[in-house]
């Protein structure tokens, strides 16, 4: 059956009429498209933390951190992940300030804050599996902006030294799995020395600072 173009845009000229019609059939196909096409928010934290890496290879950098944020707001009880969620979502605002983009300090402000809820939210439960992340994290952060250089290193050093008493012993286990604490100890205790070298070399008063950014000194 042929569709009839509704009665409204027919005038006296029939060729626009029939050119009215096949620009209208266009847009309301593009817009069952894009409809379609909306972006799916996964149940599953893996699933979504996988989605938002495909994203963030395409350069899709607005588009995984979205998807993160609604993650998250679909899951607010959900605190086995979302202190992951938070630490992934700043490590693609970090990568955004990496590539230059455009208000950078901001980005790097925003990769701060949600490795902070990240913390927040780790620090109500028995496992701190988000403190290392967190602290190179920070110690990335600091890299990229020399303003705030030493207040986002000395959260990274504060980070790394929380999480020393959670890799002591011979292995741990989690999500259906062990793993050897020696590695990891090793991988800790190189990227704490990195941190503190760098807060010396920085210039930094290494007494305790508050967490507001402050800049070198």
């Amino acid at each position: 059956m042929t569709e009839q173009c509704p009665s409204s845009v027919h005038d006296s000229n029939p060729l626009g009429s029939r050119i009215l019609c096949v620009r209208l059939a266009a847009l309301l196909t593009l817009l069952v498209v894009l409809l379609s096409c909306r972006t799916r928010v996964p149940e599953d934290a893996t699933e979504a933390i996988n989605l938002m890496s495909k994203y963030v290879q395409g350069g899709r950098y607005d588009a995984a951190i979205k998807l993160g944020q609604d993650w998250l707001n679909k899951h607010p009880n959900d605190t086995a992940h979302k202190g992951t969620m938070y630490g992934q979502i700043g490590l693609i605002c970090l990568v955004k300030a990496s590539k230059g983009a455009a208000g950078r300090e901001e980005w790097i402000q925003k990769t701060v804050a949600y490795y902070d809820q990240s913390l927040s939210v780790s620090e109500k439960g028995s496992l701190h599996i988000e403190l290392y992340d967190a602290g190179r994290g920070f110690e990335q952060a600091g890299d990229l902006s020399p303003a705030n250089r030493c207040s986002y290193y000395t959260r990274a050093v504060r980070a790394l030294e929380k999480e020393i008493p959670f890799i002591q012993g011979d292995s741990y286990s989690a999500y259906g799995a062990t793993l050897p604490l020696a590695p990891l100890r090793q991988e800790h205790q190189q990227a704490l020395e990195r941190v503190k070298t760098k807060l010396v070399k920085a210039g930094c008063n290494t007494g305790p600072v508050n967490s507001s950014p402050q800049g070198s000194r």
